[in-house]
């Protein structure tokens, strides 16, 4: 079985569903993640730059605004078409996608000044030996920067689900193995360190991240709720449970996100991450 098979069959099928469909939704859910990486990685005209887990493209894009040439990197087919077709939109010529799996990718050593990732990291099978081939791929002094999840007690935005679902059945521990595939993987910042020096990476830096985000970019408590229900962590949680207790946790998230989130704006709750640095 090929490294990271698991990730390819589930982001060139269902995972990739809800996505697609919601591209727009999750660019503005992560609006503020996504600024914090940019202004982190510092991207100038004189980089090139790599982008892990590019998804529909929104990162990759953004970061084309400043650099010489950015490329977006994805295990996911009918992601990377959307990503492709709003480069095309915006005509945008110094950013291209490919399909491809970074762990195993075969990069020109040196090839890029900046790697960045937002939430694309986190799911390697190998990854020391994936964070080794992204190190190889920068140039002497080249950066990384990414941003992943701090754990689930710490993202309001996903314990509004927890504490509904925790009331009927025991939460499992959702980070996989420790440094291993998974949302919360890198969710321990001592272990991230590691990984990222026995990678050999230098100069490794983890700061937390505690912002605010608005489900479905911003929208009704009902849209909101529908869009919460259709990603795959949250599916994971609610398809524990059997069909009165998931009618019953369904309304719970409903009743919470309208009577404590719901703002003007939207329905806004909190998030929390780390944003990630290092240098090769």
């Amino acid at each position: 079985m090929s490294p990271n098979h698991g990730q390819v069959e589930a982001w060139n099928g269902g995972e990739s569903v809800h996505y697609v469909s919601h591209a727009d939704r999750y660019d503005r859910q992560l609006a503020n993640f996504t600024t914090a990486l940019l202004e982190r990685a510092a991207i100038s005209a004189d980089d090139t730059v790599l982008d892990i887990g590019c998804g529909c493209g929104v990162t990759t894009l953004k970061a084309a605004a400043n650099a010489h040439r950015v490329l977006g990197l994805d295990i996911s087919h009918p992601l990377v078409e959307i990503a492709d077709q709003r480069a095309a939109d915006a005509g945008v010529d110094n950013a291209e996608f490919i399909v491809a799996d970074a762990q195993t990718h075969g990069f020109a050593d040196g090839e890029f000044t900046v790697v960045i990732s937002q939430f694309g990291l986190m799911f390697f099978d190998d990854p020391e030996g994936a964070f080794a081939n992204l190190r190889r791929s920068l140039a002497p002094g080249g950066r990384l920067s990414f941003v992943c999840w701090q754990g689930l007690e710490a993202n309001e935005w996903l314990m509004v689900v927890g504490s509904a679902v925790a009331k009927h059945c025991e939460i499992p521990d959702l980070g996989g193995r420790s440094g291993g595939p998974g949302m919360f993987s890198l969710k321990r910042p001592d272990e991230t360190i590691a990984l990222l020096e026995a990678a050999e990476f230098a100069q490794v830096d983890v700061e937390p991240i505690t912002t605010t985000m608005q489900l479905a970019g911003g929208e009704t408590v009902e849209e909101s709720l529908d869009f919460l229900l259709g990603m795959g962590m949250v599916r994971g949680l609610i398809n524990r449970l059997d069909g009165h207790a998931r009618e019953r946790a369904v309304e719970q998230i409903r009743a919470t996100l309208a009577g404590r989130y719901e703002t003007e704006v939207g329905v806004t709750l909190g998030a929390a991450g780390y944003l990630v640095s290092a240098r090769r």
